[in-house]
């Protein structure tokens, strides 16, 4: 996958928010087999479009995963209603799919890793 620089191909806004739909998946998604089967498809798109530089299939993209995530607000001091999301059949992220979201994480972080390459200083006249 060639998404180096993929923040800046598909511009910063669009990058953290697909940044910030990653990270959550990493952390905190619960969903079922299928609605993982269904976040790879989503995962593929998105590649392709940071690679592509295509920021409004990014955008489009990063929407239906937000959609998938199932995060719902709930009110300081209550307890969330419902089964328990393992009691649904809900698991985190599988480790077949981690890789990939990992991968899109780094291409999306607008910061070099330390030690990687920086931008060349601008020549002095």
């Amino acid at each position: 996958m060639s998404t180096s620089n993929g923040a800046a191909r598909i511009g910063r806004e669009t990058a953290a928010a697909a940044h910030l739909a990653l990270e959550l998946m990493l952390k905190e998604w619960q969903l079922t087999a299928a609605q993982w089967e269904e976040v790879a498809e989503l995962l593929d798109e998105l590649s392709a479009a940071v690679a592509a530089g295509d920021a409004a299939t990014a955008d489009a993209v990063t929407g239906e995963l937000e959609i998938l995530s199932g995060s719902r607000v709930t009110r300081i001091g209550n307890a969330p209603d419902g089964p328990s999301p393992e009691s649904e059949g809900k698991v985190p992220l599988p480790e077949p799919y981690r890789e990939r979201v990992v991968a899109l994480v780094h291409a999306l972080d607008p910061e070099p890793a330390s030690g990687g390459a920086r931008p060349a200083p601008p020549e002095r006249t």
